[in-house]
C-alpha cells in the first residue's frame, strides 16, 4: 500500500456472510460484548467492521458479536482489498493495540457527574457498569468533601518570648531578590522597565514573620506604628501579636456601628 486512501464504500451486508479470523489475537469477554451491544442500541452503528476481499475480518470483531446478540442480520462493512496478508494482520493488531490508553481521572469523573445530572441518560449506556459508575462519583465525592469552604480567616498568632529582639537580619531573607537584581542589572533592559522589573523582584523577599513579631514587641512606638503601617504585624486588642488585618477588620466594623 503506497498511498493513504481514505475513500472506502460503506456497504450493508448479512452477519452470516462474514468470516472470523480464526488467529485473532483480541479477546472479547462477554461484559464486553454486552456493552458493545448496548452502545450499538443506544447511539446506533457508526463505526463499520472492516473485511478483506474474501469478508474475512480485519478490525470488528466485537462489533460482529454484539451485532449477533443483537439478532441483527446485516452489519455494515468497510471491504480492503488493497491490504497484503502481512498489512491485514498488522492493521489487526494496531486496531487493538493504538485503542489503548489511560483515562484522565479527573475528566472522567465530571463527565459522569454531568451525565448522572441528565434524566435522559442511562449511566449503563456508557459502557461502566453500576461498580465503576459509583466509585467514580464516589471518588468525585471525596474530592470535593476535602475542600473546606469558610469565611473564617485564620492568621498566624506569635507571643513575644525573647527578652531582647532577634537581630534584624534575622527577619528577612534578600537572597532570592539579590540573584533577581544581578540578572536585571546583567540584562539590556533599561528605563521604565528596568524600575518595573526592580520593584517585581520584591516580591521574592521572604519575610519570618515570626521574628518580626519579636522585633515589634520590643520597638518604640514610632517604629511600631510605621510596621502596622506597612502591615508587616497587626496588634489586635485581645491577642498579642498577630500577622493580618485585624486593625482594618477592626476600625471597618467601627466605622459600620457609627454610621448607624
Amino acid at each position: 500500500m503506497s498511498e493513504i486512501d481514505i475513500e472506502h464504500d460503506v456497504e450493508l451486508v448479512d452477519t452470516d456472510t462474514l468470516i472470523p479470523y480464526t488467529n485473532n489475537p483480541k479477546e472479547h469477554p462477554d461484559k464486553q460484548i454486552q456493552k458493545i451491544a448496548s452502545s450499538i442500541k443506544n447511539y446506533g452503528w457508526d463505526q463499520p467492521i472492516v473485511v478483506d476481499e474474501h469478508n474475512e475480518i480485519i478490525k470488528g470483531h466485537g462489533r460482529l458479536q454484539a451485532a449477533e446478540l443483537l439478532d441483527l442480520t446485516e452489519v455494515p462493512i468497510i471491504r480492503r482489498e488493497d491490504l497484503t496478508d502481512a498489512e491485514k494482520k498488522a492493521s489487526r493488531i494496531a486496531d487493538n493495540k493504538t485503542a489503548e490508553s489511560e483515562w484522565i481521572d479527573d475528566a472522567l469523573e465530571t463527565e459522569i457527574e454531568l451525565l448522572d445530572e441528565e434524566t435522559e441518560i442511562d449511566l449503563d449506556t456508557t459502557g461502566f457498569d453500576d461498580d465503576e459508575i459509583n466509585d467514580l462519583l464516589n471518588s468525585l465525592d471525596d474530592n470535593e468533601s476535602d475542600i473546606e469552604y469558610t469565611d473564617k480567616i485564620k492568621t498566624p498568632t506569635y507571643e513575644p518570648t525573647q527578652d531582647e529582639p532577634p537581630a534584624l537580619s534575622e527577619c528577612f531573607d534578600t537572597s532570592r531578590y539579590t540573584e533577581l537584581i544581578e540578572a536585571i542589572e546583567a540584562s539590556d533592559v533599561s528605563g521604565e522597565l528596568e524600575e518595573f522589573l526592580r520593584f517585581a523582584a520584591q516580591r521574592h523577599i521572604v519575610f519570618d514573620y515570626e521574628n518580626i513579631a519579636e522585633y515589634f514587641a520590643h520597638a518604640d512606638p514610632e517604629l511600631q506604628e510605621l510596621m502596622e503601617l506597612l502591615t508587616l504585624v497587626i496588634v489586635d486588642y485581645d491577642q498579642a501579636i498577630e500577622q493580618g488585618f485585624v486593625k482594618y477588620v477592626d476600625e471597618t466594623m467601627e466605622e459600620i456601628e457609627d454610621a448607624g
